[in-house]
């Protein structure tokens, strides 16, 4: 992992290009978990690598609702055993109430 990382040659790449030159050569038991773990650690990227996104902005909160049903909020619950066909539920709740409509969903 140092030899195709932390070398002037490697260039201290990411994750994946790092994984991808250690495949090339090498193989071991959780290879990729292993390199996972490393990369992210190394102090050379940690000092100089710089971030590219624009910084976070501030949470604002939700709106609050004057009546109900006029805000809702959904989800699904899946990975259900089968029964009847269905194996997922569809969750929909009334962020007014917390009144919540399950909905059984084949796919």
């Amino acid at each position: 992992m140092e030899a195709e990382h932390d070398s002037k040659i490697a260039g201290h790449f990411g994750t994946y290009k790092t994984i991808g030159r250690v495949r090339v050569n090498f193989y071991w038991l959780k290879m990729d978990e292993n390199i996972t773990e490393y990369v992210p650690s190394c102090d050379v990227c940690l000092r100089n690598k710089v971030i590219r996104h624009k910084k976070f902005g501030l949470l604002e909160p939700l709106e609050i609702p004057m009546t109900p049903w006029m805000v809702i909020c959904t989800d699904f619950i899946v990975g259900l055993p089968k029964s009847n066909g269905y194996t997922k539920i569809w969750v929909i709740v009334d962020r007014f109430s917390k009144m919540a409509h399950f909905i059984l969903v084949r796919t």
